[in-house]
C-alpha cells in the first residue's frame, strides 16, 4: 500500500479528544506512519496495513497482561483507568490469540459451526436486503462496530470487487450473497470495521488480501483497531448516509450496562446527520437450554473456551468463558431499555413474534431455517437517526 493513500484517506479523529490528527515522519519502506493529535498530543500508528487507534493508556495496559490481571482481580486502581476502561481492557485481553480460530469456527460463511453460522447468515441477508433498497438512491458509508476478523469487510468487499472472493462467488451456497454488484460498487463508498482487538484487525487485514481485496485497503475498506465507544469520524463522511451495525452479540460482550449504553450512544453519534443503526443480540429466553448447552458447542468452545457459570449468572443470563469472554443475553424489553437510555428514538425492536423471513437466498439460508434456527434466539433493533 502506498503511504500517500492512507494520508489521503485518513477518515478518523482522535479517540481521546475527537480532534484532528496529523502525520509525523513515516518510513515508506516499512509502510509505517505515526499520527499525532493536533490538540492533546496523543499518538497513534499505521502499521501492517491497518490503523491502531487504541487510546495510549489502554495500549499501555494491554502490554502488561500478568500484572494487569492481578490488579483487576484484586480491585487495585490500574494506572488511573476508570472502571469502564478496566472492563474494556479485560475484553481486549480475552480476545487475544484466537482471531484465526474465531474466523474458522465462528465466522466463516461455509465452515463455521451451524449454531453460529445460521444466525450470522440471517444477519447477513437482513443487512444486505436493507442496503439493497438504500443504495438505489443514496451514497453510503458502512460501519461495523465490533468487526472481529472482518466478516462484513469481506462480504461487502466482494460486492465492490468483481475479481474478489472467487471461492465464495463460485460456491452455490454463497454465490448470490457474495456476487459483484454495480450498485454497491458505485454507491457504497466506505466499508469500515472497528474492533478493540489488534489480533482480530490484523487477521482481517490478512484475510482481505487473501480474498483479493488488498487493493481497496484504506481506499474503500478500512480495518481499524479502536474502541467503538470513543470512535470519531471526519466530517467529510457526513455527506454520505451511514449504516452502523453491531451484530452477533457484540453489544452483549460489553462488560457492563454503561459500556453497552455508551456503545449505542456512539453508534447514534456516528450515524448523524443521517443514518441507520442495526443491532442484533441473543434472546435470554433460550439462555439455559440453548446458550449453555447447544450454542457453545464443540467448535465455539474450542475457540472462546469452556463456560464458567454460576447460578447467579444463569439468573441474569450472563456467562463468562475460561478465556475471559463475557456474554450477556437480552430480552426485547432489555434492548428497548438500552435504546431509551442511549436517547435513541424512532426504533423498532423485533423478536420471533415480529421478525419476517427474507426470501431470495434459499441456498444460503432457507425460510424454514430462519424460523427454526434463528428467530427463537434473535432480537434485532433498528433505528433511523436524523
Amino acid at each position: 500500500m502506498m503511504i500517500s493513500q492512507i494520508q489521503k484517506n485518513l477518515i478518523v479523529k482522535c479517540p481521546t479528544c475527537s480532534s484532528s490528527l496529523k502525520f509525523k515522519n513515516g518510513n515508506s519502506l516499512d509502510n509505517e506512519l505515526d499520527l499525532k493529535c493536533t490538540s492533546c498530543d496523543s499518538t497513534y500508528s499505521f502499521k501492517n496495513d491497518y490503523l491502531n487507534m487504541l487510546p495510549p493508556k489502554i495500549r499501555k495496559e494491554i502490554c502488561t497482561r500478568g500484572i494487569l490481571e492481578r490488579k483487576i482481580k484484586d480491585k487495585f486502581h490500574v494506572n488511573q483507568l476508570s472502571k469502564n476502561e478496566q472492563d474494556l481492557v479485560k475484553g481486549i485481553l480475552a480476545s487475544k490469540y484466537m482471531a484465526k480460530q474465531y474466523f474458522k469456527n465462528v465466522v466463516h460463511p461455509t465452515q463455521a459451526a451451524w449454531s453460529a453460522r445460521s444466525y450470522e447468515r440471517f444477519e447477513d441477508i437482513f443487512i444486505k436486503s436493507y442496503l439493497d433498497s438504500l443504495l438505489k438512491n443514496k451514497e453510503v458509508t458502512f460501519i461495523d462496530a465490533g468487526s472481529g476478523p472482518g466478516r462484513y469487510l469481506i462480504l461487502l468487499g466482494s460486492k465492490i470487487g468483481i475479481n474478489s472472493c472467487k471461492e465464495l462467488k463460485r460456491n452455490s451456497e454463497t454465490s448470490a450473497l457474495y456476487s459483484y454488484d454495480k450498485m454497491y460498487d458505485k454507491n457504497l463508498h466506505n466499508i469500515i470495521g472497528i474492533d478493540y482487538s489488534e489480533e482480530m484487525i490484523s487477521h482481517s487485514t490478512r484475510i482481505l488480501k487473501k480474498y483479493g481485496l488488498g487493493q481497496y485497503l484504506y481506499e474503500r475498506i478500512f480495518p481499524i483497531t479502536g474502541i467503538a465507544q470513543n470512535f470519531h469520524l471526519n466530517q467529510q463522511l457526513d455527506r454520505t448516509y451511514k449504516v452502523i451495525v453491531c451484530t452477533f452479540q457484540t453489544l452483549g460482550n460489553q462488560e457492563n450496562t454503561d459500556l453497552q449504553v455508551q456503545l449505542l450512544e456512539s453508534m447514534k453519534r456516528l450515524a448523524l446527520p443521517h443514518g441507520t443503526i442495526i443491532v442484533s443480540v441473543f434472546n435470554k429466553k433460550l439462555f439455559k437450554d440453548f446458550g449453555l448447552k447447544t450454542f457453545y458447542g464443540r467448535e465455539v468452545r474450542q475457540t472462546v473456551g469452556e463456560i464458567i457459570n454460576s447460578k447467579q449468572d444463569e439468573d441474569n443470563s450472563i456467562l463468562r468463558t475460561k478465556k475471559g469472554i463475557y456474554s450477556k443475553w437480552f430480552s426485547k424489553h432489555d434492548l428497548e431499555q438500552l435504546f431509551n437510555k442511549a436517547n435513541i428514538s424512532n426504533y423498532r425492536i423485533m423478536d420471533e413474534n415480529s421478525l419476517q423471513p427474507i426470501i431470495g437466498y434459499e441456498q444460503y439460508l432457507k425460510v424454514e431455517e430462519q424460523r427454526k434456527d434463528v428467530f427463537p434466539r434473535a432480537i434485532v433493533g433498528l433505528a433511523e437517526v436524523s
